[in-house]
């Protein structure tokens, strides 16, 4: 039976104390006297966002109900499971940049790097198997139980799978960018920094 997933998507703001601490710390910076150009712009800096290390803006859970069936001469064995997982993607500050810093204007643009997938998790506490059930002959011959643990490792196997598969759907890099985006400008927005910001490749 063709796998299939359902993909929740749900924005993950935990970060903001720390984001707006070091953006703040960023923008007081940027306030103070200028001494020469170079230290004008050096108020906007990757190091002063390092210590985020990486702003997670989404967090997906995945749910995916599968029915595997081994068969064989005699018989055959049916598993359904329930399986649950979540995937979070994020963007590296560290791989950041500040690009046309004017601080008379308090005007700068972020280059960021693509969002890219931190993390794939099979729940196994979550993940439930509803049952397992023999066919024909194995119903009855000595040594089904091997089978249907054969039958729940391949389910099992399978499930990692498809939740693995939901992390490569282009849609989560897409909402990603945008979260990041916003997180980002309204964070600079009440810092009076007018930020813009442009995505590498």
């Amino acid at each position: 039976m063709k796998p299939v997933w359902v993909v929740l998507v749900v924005c993950v703001l935990s970060a903001t104390a720390v984001v707006l601490a070091a953006v703040w710390r960023m923008a007081e910076v940027g306030r103070g006297p200028p001494v020469t150009a170079v230290s004008r712009s050096a108020g906007l800096t990757v190091e002063r966002i390092l210590p985020l290390s990486v702003l997670t803006t989404l967090k997906v859970e995945v749910a995916d109900a599968r029915v595997t069936q081994l068969r064989g001469y005699t018989g055959s064995v049916k598993a359904v499971l329930v399986a649950r997982g979540d995937i979070t993607v994020g963007v590296d500050l560290s791989q950041a940049r500040f690009d046309r810093v004017d601080e008379q204007a308090r005007t700068a643009v972020l280059v960021l790097p693509q969002p890219t997938v931190q993390s794939v998790r099979l729940d196994h506490e979550q993940t439930k198997l509803i049952g397992v059930w023999p066919t024909g002959l194995w119903t009855v011959v000595p040594g089904g139980e091997d089978a249907d643990a054969a039958a729940v490792n391949v389910a099992y196997r399978d499930a990692e799978r498809s939740v693995s598969g939901a992390a490569a759907h282009g849609q989560l890099l897409l909402h990603s960018r945008a979260q990041a985006e916003r997180v980002l400008r309204a964070f600079f927005t009440a810092l009076g920094w007018d930020v813009r910001i442009r995505w590498g490749t």
